[in-house]
């Protein structure tokens, strides 16, 4: 998917402009929400110009719909899904959080559009709760796992040890 623009909902109505960024970029989607996707697409209009989420009534089938009625499905569905106090960035907040925790602030800074990482580190990635307990096992893991010739303390393979001044003397 290329995301080229983006709808603002403005007391004038909507405003169709480039992303934040004002910046294309393409976002690979997983196969589950192509294939929904492809579905959704079969019931629009063949109109290269035809909004992918449009209005819902017909006085507005053209425009994109409005912030409002969207709002509204949107509460309606956390309401069913028993998920009263999630709001919209919530799910934002979460992606951006499962991608920096799988695959790094870096590319979970560019799938979100930010040209900046501290930008999705001070706004969006959370720390995942569990992953603490992952990190010490791993530690452990790697340490059973080692020669125990080399590491911190010993100093680096082929490395002399710099001096303390604290040696004994012969």
């Amino acid at each position: 998917m290329i995301v080229a623009e983006s709808v603002a909902q403005l007391p004038g109505g909507p405003v169709i402009d480039t992303p934040k960024s004002h910046q294309r970029r393409e976002l690979a989607l997983p196969a589950f929400v192509v294939d929904r996707l492809r579905q959704h697409l079969a019931e629009l209009p063949e109109d290269p110009d035809a909004f992918l989420f449009p209005g819902r009534q017909q006085r507005t089938a053209g425009r994109p719909q409005s912030y409002n009625g969207w709002k509204y499905r949107f509460d309606r569905a956390v309401e069913r899904a028993g998920l009263p106090d999630l709001i919209p960035h919530d799910l934002r907040a979460t992606h951006g959080s499962w991608v920096a925790d799988s695959h790094g602030v870096l590319v979970a800074a560019r799938r979100l559009g930010h040209s900046n990482a501290s930008v999705t580190t001070r706004h969006y990635a959370r720390a995942v709760d569990g992953r603490d307990a992952e990190v010490a096992a791993f530690l452990d893991r790697a340490r059973k796992a080692e020669d125990h010739s080399g590491g911190a303390r010993n100093g680096h393979v082929g490395e002399s040890e710099p001096s303390t001044g604290r040696e004994k003397r012969p």
